[in-house]
């Protein structure tokens, strides 16, 4: 295989992995706004649904390690050259911003939701509200921060 025909197939593996990541936090996003109707009034099945959008973490762990090998073959492959350029700096530190709000944030979070949905006392309706809320900002700020590494990674300024 030829360097060129290489780098297509880590750019074609590395789109993929960043769709995986980005369409499994829509989807698990889109389940989790369906199942807010239910944090309160039916907590038993609010902790059935986000029991069963558990495995969207392999998906999206599964799109990282894709997206991460992909791009450092990629940067390999371009020896180090793209490292030096502006947008790709500023798309790593988006990266690794996606990583922490994912990883630390958002799993955090999403515990402390299915803990006080189990406790199942109406004390924790707040809880479960001001939980309920800040998921939501997480969710939204993970979408923006895909749609802005996919814009720098599109324009490469």
């Amino acid at each position: 295989m030829t360097s060129l025909g290489f780098l297509q197939t880590l750019l074609v593996l590395h789109i993929t992995g960043f769709t995986m990541m980005a369409g499994t936090v829509l989807a698990d996003f889109t389940v989790f706004r369906r199942t807010s109707r239910y944090l309160i009034a039916d907590k038993q099945k609010a902790v059935a649904i986000l029991e069963g959008s558990a495995g969207f973490v392999v998906l999206i762990s599964a799109g990282a390690l894709l997206l991460i090998t992909t791009g450092i073959g990629m940067v390999i492959v371009f020896k180090g050259a793209v490292a030096s350029m502006l947008w790709f700096r500023i798309k790593m530190v988006l990266v690794i911003l996606v990583v922490l709000n994912g990883a630390v944030l958002a799993r955090r979070t999403m515990l402390k939701l299915r803990g006080t949905l189990l406790l199942n006392t109406n004390e924790t309706d707040s809880q479960v509200t001001d939980l309920k809320r800040r998921l939501g900002y997480i969710y939204i700020s993970q979408l923006i921060l895909f749609l802005t590494i996919f814009i720098l990674s599109v324009l490469k300024f």
